[in-house]
């Protein structure tokens, strides 16, 4: 096949199966993201792609990086013959609009900020109360003002119409309690309408808003307000689909119609709790506090976008100002966001009126008040941090940008004498310190340094629209130089940004002098080796272009030399701090950063009604979130959030360690050691692990005894030393606390349990003899049968152990009897592997069958299961009665019990006989 096939397949392949709305997000395929699925050059990639566009096979997007799509995909998707002279547009929305009458229609909840993030629980609500058959479900928004519940009524109309659960001329009314709460006659009227004559003035009859939204949608905002009558007579309609206009009492009048009502109230109040019987479906709308950044920023990009459009000009917004209107204790809601977004946007357009294309926003266009906040708050340069892993230095926005997605374009240009200098002249007017000033400085070169790193289309041909050759060409000797120097490796970003910052000096006619004398000499001696690779690339550069380096820009250039080798070689360990309670974890972490500076830590915090689905979720997430590649630890405070480590590894890729008993010092002592101690995960794990054990030896001595199992059997060996091993791996995975395993005789059991109960605690026993102490006991027969496993977890963590549905690894118990056993019998199978393959299949097979088996069981047909398949290497398999009636009796278990064996007997490269399978479904069989 040649290549231009391979590209052009490829391409078709990246859309397959795509709705219209996936592709408008998508934006198309570039031809870097070709290139690596195909393994091939990206140049090589972007010359068949262009030939394929000129061959009208496919559609170009000419934004950044150029993206493209197959004709074929467009016309099929879209319904549509494309018009073939316009084979590169600008923008993928032309693409569906295009030669359309008029626009399919699309889900207007998959348009809104937050459909996959804060608000998916309310859309996934809402979709279902307006598809709930035969009519819908009448709804109940909660939220704090401002949050939106008026929009997202809006919404949920446009659902209703997108879905065809309401004609396309149905009615969408609102109306707001509030306005008519000190007169409930006029209310009422509002409502329902009036007979003629009902009282003094209604000198004609009124149609009501109940009847006018029929066949459609009421929207009652400020439902609470709302009087007893009027509840009244709502309820009437809701529960019987019938009303009465005012002065009505012989006519009953119906109105199908849907009801949304939006309150502020808390949902616990006597007054909702009426509302809460009647309307089924309550939905949470989330204030802007509790949306993530990610949504706050989107929010915000989207409100800036309208002003753009108002005033007709891009909009480039540097990252300050974005910082300063999401965190300014004016956010409150979204009305006030749009306030200052406007505030904003008004003085930058006061400061850029001689820009016939651009008005940029900087701090310099900020209100007073939210200057001040911004300029005030010690926060600042870390959140600065996290809102650059989103948005660049720079944010451009056009007026032309579509409402439906916000689209960021990128600003590739950065010349770090502006930023010096506009920051440094804002800074000063404010009265902040030359030390203040110098900080703030050295955090947007870092910044900076960041976002070109974050950006992986930084190639050279791109660089080539704003850079001389000349330079590109100096820069990658001087890249090679401090790779051989400082014994790294840079990736081509390197290029790119150290190109970007040699044409700003170059091209600048002034030195600008921010630091002085001691400053300087302080950039020397904290990174002398930076400094020194700064001196070779001055003596390159000045014999390069014949020209006098100052001293200042040597500092410079060792300040970014020195943010480019954090940002390659920083990679720490993630922290994940999980903790029962609604807010347990996070005051933990928030102590933890407040007083170590940031860090790579999430708190995940798991309230009592969470299901264990959900924590294992909310935990996945938050493992996501912090690894760095280095690894994460998990610090918890009960035992069964430990039980989840090897899950969480399998389902995140992350290497893993546990910790439990989580306290704010264990945080702080963790958080220390991943910022100042250049150690791997196990490292941490061993040391946060050993202060820990000596902070427990150090309160047992002081406060109380050591924590003790016993186990129990005749003799006080044999079945003891058997029962003593599974009762360590019990504890050692549900508690880091030390608790000592001791093995005593029944006989003379309670002298032998006096004597014990001086020096230790005893918090379980488990054998043959219950030494009935106040402590739990669990025989051998309640262990074998899997609830005594659950019982001494219990015991040991003071918790309720709960398990996830879903069927995890084998007991213990299961486990360790069948790897004894076993290694008493086999002579060619390694009894410990068996087991692991054996119970991992048991799984499966139960889920298969739609059965559960007690311990007993599973322990009997994993060593049945184990002597056949030593039977097949011997070449002595067992023969099946021949018995007609039996085997068609087994023939459905059977045939299951071989499926899910085919995995085991690929594991092994072992076969059993049919005769051997009917053997073990024969055993599932009778305990069904």
């Amino acid at each position: 096949m040649k290549r231009i096939d391979k590209v052009y397949n490829q391409l078709l392949s990246n859309f397959q199966g795509f709705t219209e709305v996936e592709l408008l997000h998508k934006q198309g395929s570039s031809a870097i993201e070709i290139a690596e699925q195909l393994d091939l050059e990206r140049s090589n990639v972007s010359l068949e792609l262009n030939k394929l566009v000129r061959m009208q096979k496919v559609i170009k997007i000419k934004m950044f990086p150029v993206r493209y799509v197959p004709l074929e995909v467009v016309e099929t998707i879209c319904r549509q013959k494309w018009d073939t002279n316009k084979m590169e547009v600008e923008k993928l929305e032309q693409l569906s609009n295009e030669g359309k009458e008029e626009a399919l229609p699309s889900n207007p909840f998959e348009l809104m900020i937050g459909a996959t993030g804060s608000l998916k629980k309310s859309i996934s609500q809402a979709k279902a109360a307006v598809l709930y058959p035969p009519n819908g479900l009448h709804m109940l928004l909660l939220g704090p003002t401002g949050s939106g519940k008026s929009l997202f009524a809006k919404r949920i109309y446009q659902f209703a119409l997108y879905s065809e659960r309401l004609k396309t001329d149905a009615p969408f009314i609102t109306f707001n309690c509030a306005d008519y709460y000190h007169n409930p006659q006029l209310l009422l009227s509002q409502l329902f309408g009036h007979k003629q004559g009902s009282f003094t003035g209604a000198t004609e009859s009124k149609v009501g808003l109940v009847e006018q939204a029929n066949e459609g949608i009421l929207f009652m905002d400020e439902i609470h307000r709302l009087p007893p009558e009027g509840q009244e007579m709502l309820f009437y309609l809701i529960d019987q689909g019938t009303y009465n206009r005012l002065g009505e009492t012989d006519h009953k009048r119906t109105s199908k119609v849907l009801i949304i009502c939006a309150t502020t109230e808390n949902p616990g109040s006597a007054l909702l709790q009426t509302f809460l019987r009647r309307i089924p479906m309550t939905i949470h709308i989330p204030s802007l506090e509790e949306r993530s950044l990610k949504e706050k920023i989107r929010l915000t990009t989207f409100l800036l976008e309208q002003e753009a459009k108002r005033i007709n000009k891009k909009l480039s917004v540097h990252i300050d100002v974005l910082n300063a209107l999401i965190h300014t204790e004016k956010f409150g809601n979204v009305g006030q966001l749009k306030s200052n977004v406007q505030l904003v946007c008004a003085h930058g357009f006061l400061n850029n009126l001689d820009s016939k294309h651009m008005v940029e926003l900087t701090v310099r266009d900020l209100p007073d008040d939210i200057k001040r906040d911004w300029i005030s708050n010690s926060k600042n340069m870390e959140r600065s941090r996290k809102i650059s892993e989103y948005v660049n230095l720079k944010t451009i926005i056009s007026p032309a940008m579509e409402s439906r997605e916000i689209k960021m374009e990128e600003d590739v240009s950065f010349n770090l004498y502006q930023l010096i200098e506009e920051k440094v002249d804002v800074l000063t007017k404010e009265g902040l310190s030359q030390e203040d000033i110098n900080q703030y400085i050295l955090t947007d070169i870092h910044l900076n340094v960041r976002s070109f790193f974050n950006q992986k289309n930084g190639q050279s041909s791109n660089l080539m629209k704003f850079v001389e050759d000349d330079v590109i060409q100096l820069t990658k000797e001087l890249k090679h130089l401090a790779e051989k120097e400082l014994n790294c490796k840079f990736d081509r970003r390197f290029i790119h940004f150290l190109s970007m910052h040699m044409d700003s000096f170059l091209k600048r006619k002034k030195q600008v002098d921010v630091l002085n004398t001691k400053e300087i000499d302080e950039i020397r001696e904290t990174y002398p080796k930076e400094y020194a690779v700064a001196l070779l690339f001055k003596n390159r550069i000045e014999k390069w272009f014949n020209i006098v380096v100052p001293e200042i820009e040597v500092i410079y250039l060792t300040m970014v030399i020195q943010s480019i080798r954090t940002l390659e070689e920083n990679k720490r360990v993630g922290i994940v701090v999980a903790a029962h309670g609604n807010s347990t974890a996070t005051s933990m972490v928030e102590v933890a950063t407040e007083l170590l500076g940031s860090t790579p830590i999430i708190a995940i915090d798991v309230p009592l009604t969470v299901s264990p689905v959900e924590i294992v979720d909310r935990l996945i997430q938050g493992i996501k979130t912090v690894d760095e590649g280095e690894g994460v630890l998990m610090l918890v405070d009960m035992g069964s959030l430990a039980m989840l480590e090897s899950k969480l590894e399998q389902k995140t890729g992350a290497k893993i360690k546990t910790i439990s008993n989580v306290t704010t010092s264990m945080v702080l002592d963790t958080v220390r050691k991943v910022n100042y101690l250049d150690l791997n995960l196990y490292a941490i794990f061993d040391s946060v692990q050993k202060d820990f054990m000596e902070f427990i030896d150090k309160q047992q001595h002081v406060f109380g005894k050591k924590k003790a199992l016993v186990s129990i059997c005749t003799t006080g060996s044999g079945t003891a030393k058997q029962l003593e091993k599974i009762l360590t791996i019990i504890s050692r995975k549900v508690s880091q606390e030390p608790i000592k395993i001791l093995t005593v005789s029944s006989i003379k059991l309670a002298a032998n349990i006096r004597e014990i109960q001086k020096e230790y605690e005893i918090v379980a026993t488990a054998g043959t003899k219950n030494p009935r102490i106040d402590a739990p006991h669990v025989s051998l027969e309640v262990l074998i049968e899997g609830q005594g496993e659950r019982i001494l977890q219990q015991a040991i963590t003071k918790e309720t152990i709960r398990y996830d549905d879903e069927k995890t690894e084998a007991n213990i118990v299961v486990r360790e009897l069948c790897e004894e056993n076993l290694r008493k019998y086999l002579l060619f199978i390694n009894p410990y592997l068996i087991s692991e393959i054996l119970l991992e299949w048991l799984s499966h097979v139960q889920d298969e069958l739609e059965m559960e088996l007690s311990n007993t069981v599973m322990i009997r047909i994993v060593m049945h299961t184990a002597f056949a398949l030593e039977r097949m290497i011997k070449n002595e398999p067992l023969t099946f009665p021949e018995d007609e009636e039996i085997t068609h009796q087994l023939e459905n278990i059977y045939q299951k019990t071989e499926k899910t064996l085919q995995a085991v007997e690929k594991k092994l490269k072992l076969t059993l006989t049919r005769d051997e399978k009917l053997f073990i479904a024969s055993i599932f069989a009778d305990e069904m």
